[in-house]
């Protein structure tokens, strides 16, 4: 199977939920609480039952947040982290959030090595997931770095119509340019493009994509499923 990266994963953990959950009490969230914030370490993972966290990025000199992952039901976050150790990053610009009410056990990571320690199971399936995380977080440093403002425009909205929206993720205009690093006057100005070649037509709060083949044409291949 050739594997895509994707802003979004859920179901990996699932048939792992009993242990990883087990004498704990699940915990309902509203949408935009934070689970993680700045100062904060790594410290605990979370258990997705129902709805979608997201981890992102906050540039501490301008405020903008950067979101690299949105997990979804039997997923879990943050992934494993080694407890002998801390990241200044994980302290300083790593963040988790819930993207909409949510209900998630979180449980210490001590408990989380124990657990990989003795199921390979689930160790093999958190190995599996960080090589998926790895992947959009590569594609991110190289890959988007070297596209033009119409490539990554194409590449998310690509993403946003076939993934992101069709579990319950609704972006702004502004969260979109900021996801792939854009200025927002620069993220708009291509819409206002695509909208003129009748790629997508846009409302209030609203996005769709009315020629596939056209968007299809001006994405890279990274983040199209094909069969190549």
């Amino acid at each position: 199977m050739l594997k895509i990266p994707e802003y979004y994963y859920d179901g990996t953990f699932t048939a792992f939920q009993p242990q990883l959950t087990a004498g704990r009490s699940p915990q309902s969230v509203a949408a935009t609480d934070q689970l993680v914030t700045i100062g904060e370490f790594m410290t605990r993972s979370f258990y997705v039952h129902r709805g979608v966290l997201r981890f992102y990025i906050l540039d501490g000199s301008t405020g903008s947040e950067k979101t690299e992952l949105f997990i979804g039901p039997g997923g879990l976050f943050p992934l494993y982290s080694p407890v002998e150790r801390q990241y200044r990053m994980e302290r300083d610009a790593f963040l988790v959030k819930a993207q909409t009410d949510a209900v998630v056990t979180p449980l210490p990571q001590r408990r989380l090595a124990d657990l990989l320690a003795t199921n390979s199971a689930l160790a093999l399936a958190m190995l599996r997931q960080y090589a998926d995380f790895s992947s959009i977080l590569l594609y991110d440093a190289v890959v988007l770095a070297t596209q033009d403002s119409t490539t990554k425009v194409c590449n998310y909205l690509y993403q946003y119509e076939q993934l992101l929206k069709p579990h319950g993720i609704v972006l702004t205009q502004a969260a979109m340019a900021s996801n792939i690093g854009l200025p927002l006057l620069t993220f708009t100005r291509v819409l206002q493009k695509l909208r003129q070649l009748g790629i997508v037509t846009t409302a209030r709060k609203t996005l769709t994509v009315t020629d596939w083949p056209a968007l299809i044409q001006r994405c890279s291949p990274e983040l199209l499923h094909t069969n190549d």
